[in-house]
């Protein structure tokens, strides 16, 4: 059995939660709600159509998927690790400056 990704909503008719998997995006058994969809897992499931187990209503799931992910670089004080991945756990390593654990201390914040 493959990996994929869980589409969580309620039935519109009977209120009971419905379930769709996805194969595409990250296929990492995540499981998403309709506040946090990510558009490459919503092209996947975009026009599934399923039969509610418990009202026995017909339903295709319809997506309104972005053209165009809007992308956005800030600053930040948070410090990147060598490969320039953010690492919260530099607050645990011992060998971490007293000043960059105050620094990520304070993002905590």
């Amino acid at each position: 059995m493959g990996m994929f990704d869980s589409f969580h909503i309620k039935c519109p008719k009977c209120g009971k939660e419905l379930e769709f998997q996805s194969k595409s995006g990250a296929c990492a058994m995540f499981n998403y709600r309709k506040s946090n969809l990510p558009p490459e897992v919503a092209v996947g499931i975009n026009g599934d159509i399923v039969e509610c187990e418990f009202c026995r209503t017909n339903l295709e799931l319809k997506c309104k998927i972005p053209k165009r992910v809007q992308v956005k670089l800030i600053p930040t004080k948070k410090k990147a690790d060598y490969r320039g991945n953010y690492n919260p756990d530099l607050l645990k390593n011992k060998r971490a400056s007293a000043k960059l654990r105050r620094m990520l201390q304070n993002d905590k914040e």
